[in-house]
């Protein structure tokens, strides 16, 4: 297969849109629903990001690193996949509507998770074409798909919240989003990259689960660490507890986004270094270093902004929300390489160590969230998921060295060091100034500092661009 570049630029372009976007839905369901109508809002979103595994088993994963190594599968693979996913599907969404009715009854709550049900079930359709797309490492075509999915979520929310649709909104939202997102994925697959539908038997579908199994329990095990808190909170507190909560972790579960953009970019890549240590190193020390590069000072910066930053997104009643924004900021530079490292592993046909380590975090979590929410609520809640982060980085490292060779961690952490520190010393120096300036002086000192030391270098720019 031919190598194609740029890659990264088109990438990017669907994660900006889908960062700036989800910012804008959570400021608007902030300013509009209040800390309480936020925390209901969040919990019916970890309701069906709890039961989101069993869409399609994360199978495009499976299929992504298959066709980056045999293409000429693609129409087959595709088709199963398809086939697959709207069966789980179904039963996906049958399941959440039936467990927000068990677990809570209120209406709103049903419905919401209805639409979010059909929401997820499209979105999961959307990933399989999708999937095919990045193994040729022609991401720009699924570009439109997100771009146009994106614009009118927040154009759908913003008109729905203004005619008092109220929670319903954003909801509603979220399947036009997809809707759009999925014809038009589909249509640029069979436009460019040939995609026919082949009639899958039933023993395909089935193999195909089967083999994706693995890939969707590391989702369910995410699903149960990422959710959790959300769960206890809303059982042990209040929705008003939750709002606080969910106020702080929107902002750092945004972030993320950067992370998984230059990892889907690379992973097509890194399924070809299979059994080859070098490579693979290489690879994963290039990601790594710029993962650093971007998530450490956004960490540091975060906690010296925490207070005014949530004052601005959210208004005055999310003021709460600075205190488990503040413990939870160190969780970026531990995520993005937990992103990095994790990615590897798939790639590298070690799922069932990936889904193994995701599993133990799950148990941690659940068990320090039990004896510490009760009495520490959201802030609480926050320094048990930085924990777990810290514990499943442990796991992911030591179970990624033995497939790579000359990662060197520490010299990526070292050269990010200087700026970093640079950057905490201009901002803790600077008289009381508006956030946004604050931020923007923050930017500007990393930056400089970054370039005179070589913490950014200009090989890193040409290396993106070949992505």
């Amino acid at each position: 297969m031919a190598e194609r570049g740029g890659n990264l630029i088109f990438l990017a372009l669907a994660q900006a849109f889908r960062l700036g976007s989800g910012l804008a839905i959570n400021v608007l369901l902030m300013r509009v629903l209040g800390v309480e109508g936020f925390g209901v809002y969040g919990y019916v979103m970890t309701l069906v990001g709890l039961a989101s595994f069993g869409a399609s088993l994360g199978m495009e994963r499976l299929i992504n690193r298959a066709l980056s190594r045999e293409p000429e599968r693609t129409a087959a693979l595709v088709s199963t996949g398809v086939a697959a996913t709207a069966g789980l599907s179904l039963l996906t969404a049958l399941t959440i509507v039936a467990t927000a009715a068990a677990l809570d009854g209120r209406p709103v709550v049903i419905a919401a998770s209805a639409l979010g049900a059909l929401a997820l079930a499209l979105r999961s359709l959307a990933t399989i074409p999708e999937a095919a797309i990045h193994a040729q490492r022609r991401m720009k075509l699924s570009v439109r798909g997100h771009l146009a999915g994106r614009v009118a979520l927040v154009c759908v929310t913003g008109a729905l919240l203004w005619s008092g649709a109220g929670l319903l909104s954003v909801f509603a939202a979220q399947v036009v989003d997809a809707l759009l997102t999925v014809s038009l994925i589909g249509t640029m697959f069979r436009r460019h990259l040939g995609g026919t539908w082949v009639r899958p038997a039933w023993a395909e579908v089935r193999a195909l689960v089967r083999e994706a199994v693995p890939f969707g329990l590391n989702m369910l095990f995410g699903s149960l660490y990422l959710s959790v808190d959300v769960l206890i909170l809303a059982w042990m507190h209040d929705d008003a507890e939750v709002g606080i909560y969910r106020g702080a972790v929107m902002l750092i579960t945004l972030f993320p986004i950067i992370a998984n953009t230059l990892t889907t970019g690379v992973f097509p890549r890194m399924a070809r270094h299979l059994g080859r240590r070098a490579e693979a190193g290489a690879e994963l020390r290039f990601v790594s270093r710029v993962l650093l590069a971007i998530s450490l000072p956004a960490a540091v910066g975060g906690m010296v902004v925490a207070e005014p930053l949530m004052v601005f997104v959210g208004g005055g009643e999310f003021a709460p929300s600075a205190l488990p924004f503040f413990i939870m900021a160190p969780l970026l530079p531990l995520r993005f390489l937990n992103n990095g490292f994790a990615t590897t592993l798939s790639a590298l046909d070690r799922q069932d160590d990936r889904t193994r380590g995701v599993l133990l975090a799950a148990i941690l979590n659940l068990g320090a969230n039990l004896a510490v929410i009760p009495v520490y609520g959201a802030a609480g809640a926050a320094a048990t998921t930085l924990a777990t982060e810290v514990a499943l980085l442990a796991w992911n490292g030591w179970r990624v060295r033995p497939l790579v060779s000359g990662l060197r961690l520490g010299e990526a952490i070292a050269r990010v060091g200087v700026p970093v520190a640079a950057m905490a010393a201009a901002l803790l120096l600077l008289p009381p100034l508006h956030v946004l300036l604050t931020v923007g002086v923050g930017v500007v000192v990393y930056a400089a500092v970054a370039a005179l030391t070589g913490a950014i270098h200009p090989r890193d720019i040409v290396q993106l661009r070949r992505v």
